[in-house]
């Protein structure tokens, strides 16, 4: 493809992991969404560095990839660098940020309630940095944060105790499902700019997991969903949401999705329509759009 290249610096987190390798003298793999984008960028004539840590290498753009629930300002600071940024809205995506779900002790909810972390993934990414810190006798870069239990889903308010609501860590929300036949439905947004793909996955779980997957269809992203991107500031990232009473709820908001291996090939057939709209972001050029896929 023709056009304008540019240099793009993804900024991750210095105790992240992007890239993995799972035998050795083997192929470098990644956990994340991203990493699928980067040949066909790289294809397009395009510059990619991956960036450890709150430096700022030169470049034409920078996308922000730090996988922590909460930035630390020295990494948002890095988008006085660049001429484009990517991202560097999404500083804060937890719970207590993006719910409209979000319920208080003593309010008049009578439906079923979940009880989650207010972080992303349980805290679990944020209790490894910690982790690596402290191997490396450096100070934690999340203190005071630690792993949360798994989710529990409980049949009124009045049965969560005062242990929870005085936990900071835990957020208490309206419990709502999207019902199938087969089970319970969850729909995944995928987007990067101006490209998008919609899905809803159907599992046997109420808790949906993408990993559990039994049927997956393309389905279309209701406007309500990009009022919350806008509001949350996203430029790319993957929104998860169920359809309530004929309205889209959103569940999570994740600026570095990952790749659950059930749903992977599925996933990697949208990489070049999705890489066509990073590569719109960091050059300011559009790509006639292809036709999305699942």
């Amino acid at each position: 493809m023709g056009g304008p290249v540019a240099t793009l610096v993804i900024i991750t987190h210095e105790f992240d992991r992007f890239f993995v390798r799972r035998v050795e003298s083997g192929p470098m793999v990644s956990p994340y969404l991203l990493f699928d984008l980067i040949e066909p960028m790289q294809a397009m004539g395009h510059t990619v560095r991956i960036v450890r840590g709150p430096k700022a290498p030169g470049g034409d753009a920078a996308l922000y990839h730090v996988d922590s629930t909460i930035a630390q300002q020295e990494y948002l600071a890095l988008a006085n660098q660049y001429p484009r940024t990517i991202n560097f809205r999404t500083g804060d995506i937890s719970k207590r940020k993006i719910s409209r779900l979000l319920l208080s002790k003593g309010d008049g909810w009578d439906g079923p309630v979940i009880v989650k972390a207010d972080f992303n993934n349980r805290a679990i990414i944020e209790t490894l940095h910690n982790r690596r810190a402290s191997i490396r006798n450096l100070p934690p870069p999340h203190p005071g944060v630690n792993r949360s239990a798994n989710y529990r889903v409980l049949d009124s308010i009045a049965e969560v105790g005062d242990e929870l609501w005085s936990d900071p860590s835990l957020v208490v929300e309206k419990f709502v499902a999207e019902p199938d036949e087969h089970g319970y439905a969850l729909r995944t947004w995928v987007f990067m700019g101006s490209r998008e793909r919609c899905t809803r996955l159907v599992t046997a779980d109420k808790i949906s997991k993408a990993a559990d997957v039994l049927k997956y269809d393309p389905v279309e992203v209701p406007e309500q969903l990009r009022a919350e991107r806008e509001r949350l500031g996203f430029d790319f990232g993957k929104f998860d949401f169920v359809m309530h009473e004929g309205e889209p709820i959103l569940l999570d908001a994740n600026r570095t999705p990952g790749i659950a291996q059930a749903i992977r090939p599925m996933l990697r057939k949208g990489a070049l329509n999705l890489a066509q709209g990073l590569h719109e972001l960091v050059t300011g050029e559009a790509v006639p759009a292809r036709r999305p896929t699942a």
